[in-house]
Parts: C-alpha cells; sequence; structure tokens
C-alpha cells in the first residue's frame, strides 16, 4: 500500500517578533485528505503556525510545503490554500452568491462559470435557495457554511480554519462542528485547524497537535491523547 501524500509539512519552522519567539522550531505534517487540529491556548503559537502555512506571516527559520512544493517564500495568493475566518469576513453588502463568486471573479473567471461553480458549492453545503439573502438574513451556522463555500469554490489543495466556532452559542457549535468534519470526510479535503477547545478537537480530528508555549508539547489521534 502506498503512503498518504503530504498536504503540508511544516519543517523546523520558528517565528520571532523581535526579541519574542512566538513558534519554537515546530515541525509536523498534514496528509492529503486529513483533518489535523493545532490545540492550545491563548498566545501558545497556533493560530501564527496557522497563518505561515497561509503565508500570511513570513517565516524566521525553516521551510513550508504544500503538496511537496516549497512556499516559504511566496506570497498568500502564490499558495494554493483558503482561509475560513474566525469573524467569517463575508461581505455584509453582497448576497450570499455574490459573496461565493468573489474569489473567482477576482481571479478572472468568467461571470458565468464563476456563478455555475458558487451554485454547485452552495448545494453541497445544504444553502441552496438562499443566494439572494444578505449575511445579515442568515443564522451563524449559514454564515459559516457560506465562509466555508467561498473558500472551497477556489478548489484549494488545503482548507485553514481559524477558531470557526468561537462566534457560536454552544448548541450550534456542536452541530456546525459536526457538518465541517462530514464535508471534509465526504470531499476527501485536506484540513488544518485552530481551536483552543479540547472538546471540538476530538470531535473533528484525524490527528491532534497541542501547543504550549510556541512548543509542540504532544501530539497524536484523539483515541491516543
Amino acid at each position: 500500500m502506498k503512503p498518504p501524500q503530504d498536504g503540508v509539512v511544516f519543517d523546523r519552522v520558528s517565528k520571532r517578533y523581535g526579541d519574542v519567539l512566538a513558534v519554537d522550531d515546530v515541525s509536523f505534517r498534514v496528509a492529503k485528505g486529513e483533518l489535523v487540529t493545532l490545540l492550545g491556548p491563548s498566545g501558545c503559537g497556533k493560530t501564527t503556525t496557522l497563518r505561515m502555512v497561509a503565508g500570511l506571516e513570513p517565516v524566521s527559520e525553516g521551510r513550508v510545503l504544500i503538496e511537496t512544493t516549497d512556499v516559504t517564500l511566496r506570497a498568500a495568493n502564490e499558495r494554493d490554500v483558503s482561509m475560513v475566518f474566525q469573524s467569517y469576513a463575508l461581505f455584509p453588502h453582497m448576497r450570499v452568491l455574490e459573496n461565493v463568486c468573489y474569489g473567482p471573479l477576482s481571479m478572472g473567471t468568467d461571470k458565468a462559470k464563476a456563478r455555475e461553480i458558487a451554485h454547485a458549492k452552495l448545494r453541497t453545503l445544504g444553502l441552496a435557495g438562499m443566494e439572494s439573502r444578505l449575511p445579515s438574513e442568515l443564522s451563524g451556522g449559514q454564515q459559516q457554511r457560506v465562509a466555508v463555500a467561498r473558500s472551497l469554490v477556489l478548489d484549494p489543495e488545503v482548507l485553514l480554519f481559524d477558531e470557526p466556532l468561537s462566534n457560536l452559542d454552544a448548541k450550534l457549535r456542536r452541530r456546525v462542528r459536526q457538518e465541517i468534519r462530514e464535508l471534509q470526510q465526504e470531499l476527501e479535503l485536506t484540513v488544518l485547524y485552530v481551536t483552543h477547545d479540547q472538546e471540538e478537537a476530538l470531535a473533528v480530528s484525524d490527528h491532534i497537535i497541542v501547543m504550549d508555549r510556541g512548543k509542540i508539547a504532544q501530539q497524536g489521534t484523539p483515541r491516543e491523547l
């Protein structure tokens, strides 16, 4: 049996802000089609790590590879990744379809083709019929799914989630995390997921990396941890 392909390789990466070492010689890999969670308290380096994968923070030392390609020095728009932010970052004045079309249109995709792709992703995420609604007319869970659809239309190699459920109440959080996990498995998405919530990490992950003060403190499957 062939070994799983690498989706992301983080190779001895450090990040300094002046004299502060925010991420200290961290190495891990995310296999293609796997969901790996970075878990830890605020300030442990998990979001900085995610942002270095996205290209939103430069690496001080080490290498970042996506699909075996060294992207360490590439800008965010030159990496085949999409990020779902904590705030969802939906455009409040744009309707759902316009929000989801925005990425492909900004990259020069034909308008009819962009709308076709957007409709398909919205159907996949159970949002058919909501294309003409504004974000303010959606529930928190629906806004979350629009943010995911907007990331998926770009067909990224890697999908990044930064504390995606922190704005939802406890009951909705459980439902949406289950939806994210089912979607990830169904579409075989390669996902790097950041959370401070241990229960959430255990529920969605194939593999969990526990971070503490910029280092990896522990890692393994949910069962092992």
